[in-house]
């Protein structure tokens, strides 16, 4: 009993020490209330001031976007009489809102400016622009993208309006009826004024904070650029407070001002004013201000917003209901106390269970992301994700290995091995798309804005330059979506269908070959008759009528038309009449010599120096020579004939073992193929040259021939204009190696 006793008062003791306790701990907390709710309080104006900042950012970023589309405008760029000032008086009247003043152009030469003022409206303006730095500036071809603002001060006066002058450079690259082909020349520069105080104020005016609270904001140097005081505004905010105040010390605002506010950091904090909405003394003001970061531009500003209210605020707030917790905390307290223990136990049991179930949840979850790893990193297509801004979030290894060429370093010919390298993909996490997937093909950023704003998937086929080798992808752009719908990336799976594509159109020139013979008999058999008969009477008439006479040269003129047609009937019956050649044992670089030995005086004649690099002892090929010899005319002559002043004609041949073929290389220096002809070159009757000299079958049967041979042809070429320092054109043909039987048994065995 004795021992009930004592444990029950021990109990009653512990019990009364801890209410006391507990009260003490009240009286003291008093004290951390204020903070915690002033705390509080200062973190619902950091909303409110970080809210306003993000407003201006985003202000700020519609008026460079605005102005760069005003500067991609034709009638901007090219300064259209009739309608630039009504193009730029579009784009002022949609800003003029935010406090844009005058937008306006400085031609290419620096001495014209025509501009359009929000109250003075058009006006043009000769001067010497082109000795201002601004314009030296905007002329370096470095700076054609970029985006350069400076203060500009146009009215003198105390309080005349702080001005940002926003330039822009501008180059002629738009198209329209009169400018069918940009001219890629520097015009001048675009530019446009704003008054940075309209700006800020038209943004910071209506923000309220409590009852009485406002917001105010600085530039990069430290003055107000908002504040409700008017007198403010232009004056530096480490300065103007003393001169209105100079009995308060504000050390501790000009220190959050300079070492927080200024270099770009947001927080909260306080500090003391010497008046409030018309209230003086000694005012303790609760701050939460953030930076308002302007890029975009050559040199990034910081400027800052900052929201205050004074501390008495909250202090009818805080009294209220805090004596009511003061009373309710003693009663409760022993409550708590009793039931803390019960509760320890359970949360103890109840958190063993958890741990159990997030260690199992854990290793699900392992194998389930190794599952997928492998599945992605063994795919052989291109996996990648982006994100809004179209940069890669990540890349599987097949597809970091092809997008840096790393695929095609053995050569073309050799298909790409999976040996172990080292990862490039990390290489690519945080890079643009666009560095990787040109925006000047079928894959642009439109595509990643149009599936961020429907989630509806895309598939398209493009082209893609590896180097020197060109890929075809199919590539497949997929929403990813979160549990309720909004998308949070873009899964994109791109599929290499280059071979499929040189088979579907090795089909269709297959398709043409296989009608164009069928009619190539038929018409060269039907035209060969009457031309016969043509040729004939002309010879005959030759022969009767004097050199002399005029009769004599319309003739002549018919007999070579008609020698001519005679030609390209003998070519049509050559090219329908491959099985009338004997497929024999051929050696390549016999037939290569045979061949360059009639083309040698011809070559000197053009002055074409002759570059062999034939492999010595190649294997021979099932192939007829004449043939043969009839593919590398046909190629050599288009090689000089793209080489009209000269150049270099470079003839390879090799043995490619890995895919066991006899590869010919005939190269030149010329012209090169414009990129609209390419698809047409293996097209019957298609040439570029004159009428009369050529046929436009040339390659047609060659292509003939090298396919009923079962081998391929593959063409490079560069203009002029795409690169001026190596161009020109490169045919390469491959031939299989002829095996004997022996041969290919010795191999089976």
């Amino acid at each position: 009993m004795f021992k009930t006793k004592k444990l029950i008062l021990g109990l009653g003791v512990f019990t009364v020490a801890l209410l006391i306790a507990g009260l003490a701990v009240g009286f003291l907390s008093l004290k951390h209330m204020k903070e915690i709710v002033s705390d509080q309080f200062n973190q619902q104006q950091l909303e409110l001031a970080t809210h306003a900042a993000r407003q201006l950012e985003n202000q700020f970023s519609n008026i460079l976007q605005d102005l760069r589309t005003l500067n991609q405008s034709p009638s901007v760029q090219y300064l259209e009489k009739v309608s630039w000032a009504n193009r730029i008086q579009i784009t002022l009247s949609a800003m003029q809102d935010n406090g844009v003043l005058e937008i306006g152009r400085v031609d290419a030469s620096g001495k014209n400016l025509f501009a359009v003022h929000r109250e003075h409206g058009v006006y043009r303006q000769k001067g010497t622009f082109y000795r201002q730095d601004l314009f030296v500036w905007a002329k370096n071809p470095e700076h054609q993208q970029r985006i350069r603002l400076d203060s500009a001060d146009f009215r003198r006066g105390p309080k005349a309006p702080k001005i940002l002058r926003i330039v822009l450079p501008t180059y002629e690259e738009a198209v329209d009826d009169a400018h069918p082909r940009p001219g890629h020349r520097f015009a001048g520069y675009l530019y446009l004024l704003l008054d940075k105080e309209y700006f800020v104020t038209r943004m910071l005016k209506d923000i309220r904070s409590g009852k009485t609270g406002y917001a105010w904001a600085i530039d990069e140097e430290g003055n107000f650029i908002y504040h409700p005081v008017q007198e403010f505004i232009g004056e530096s905010a480490f300065a103007v407070r003393g001169q209105r105040e100079a009995k308060i010390s504000f050390d501790r605002i000009n220190r959050i001002q300079k070492e927080k506010m200024l270099r770009g950091e947001q927080g909260t904090s306080w500090y003391v004013s010497g008046w409030h909405r018309g209230e003086r003394g000694n005012i303790k003001k609760l701050i939460a201000y953030a930076p308002v970061r302007l890029r975009g531009i050559e040199k990034n500003l910081n400027w800052a917003v900052a929201v205050v209210a004074p501390v008495t605020e909250i202090d009818a707030v805080i009294h209220t209901p805090y004596l009511w917790q003061f009373i309710m905390q003693g009663f409760i307290i022993f409550a708590i106390i009793l039931s803390s223990l019960t509760i320890i136990g359970f949360e103890w049991q109840y958190t063993q269970t958890l741990k159990a179930e997030v260690e199992k949840k854990t290793r699900d979850l392992q194998r389930s992301e190794e599952r997928y790893k492998r599945l992605v990193e063994g795919a052989q297509d291109i996996i990648f994700s982006a994100d809004q801004e179209g940069r890669f979030l990540s890349i599987n290894r097949y597809g970091a290995d092809l997008l840096s060429g790393r695929l095609f370093e053995t050569g073309l010919s050799e298909t790409p091995s999976a040996r172990s390298r080292e990862d490039l993909s990390d290489r690519f996490i945080g890079k643009p798309l666009a560095a990787f997937f040109p925006a000047d093909g079928s894959f642009h950023p439109e595509l990643l804005d149009e599936i961020w704003r429907t989630g509806r998937p895309k598939t398209f086929e493009h082209t893609l330059k590896i180097g020197n080798v060109e890929v075809w992808l199919n590539t497949q752009l997929i929403a990813i979506k979160d549990e309720q719908g909004q998308v949070q990336g873009v899964l994109g799976i791109s599929r290499d269908i280059t071979e499929k594509k040189k088979i579907e159109k090795q089909m269709i020139n297959t398709e043409k070959l296989a009608s164009l013979g069928l009619l190539a008999a038929g018409v060269a058999h039907e035209i060969n008759n009457p031309l016969g008969v043509i040729l004939g009477y002309c010879d005959y008439m030759l022969e009767k009528v004097p050199p002399d006479d005029p009769v004599h040269k319309v003739l002549k003129k018919i007999e070579r038309q008609g020698n001519h047609c005679k030609r390209v009937v003998e070519n049509l019956l050559s090219f329908s009449r491959y099985t009338e050649h004997s497929d024999t044992i051929s050696d390549i670089n016999l037939n290569l010599e045979t061949v360059l030995a009639v083309v040698e005086n011809n070559l000197l004649i053009k002055k074409i120096q002759l570059q062999k690099e034939l492999e010595p002892n190649l294997p021979r090929v099932k192939a007829d020579p004449v043939q043969l010899q009839q593919v590398f005319l046909n190629l050599i002559n288009n090689a000089v004939a793209a080489m009209p002043k000269g150049g270099i004609l470079t003839v390879r041949s090799r043995w490619n073992a890995f895919a066991d073929k006899i590869e010919v290389s005939i190269a030149d220096t010329g012209t090169g193929i414009k990129k609209e002809y390419r698809e047409k070159i293996y097209d019957p009757f298609f040439t570029t040259k004159k009428v009369g000299e050529g046929t436009g079958l040339g390659l047609t049967v060659t292509y003939g021939i090298v396919n009923h041979y079962q081998g391929s042809i593959h063409m490079e070429t560069r203009t002029e204009e795409e690169d001026p320092e190596n161009h020109g054109t490169c045919f390469t043909i491959a031939l299989p190696v002829y095996h004997s039987k022996r041969e290919t048994e010795k191999k089976g065995a």
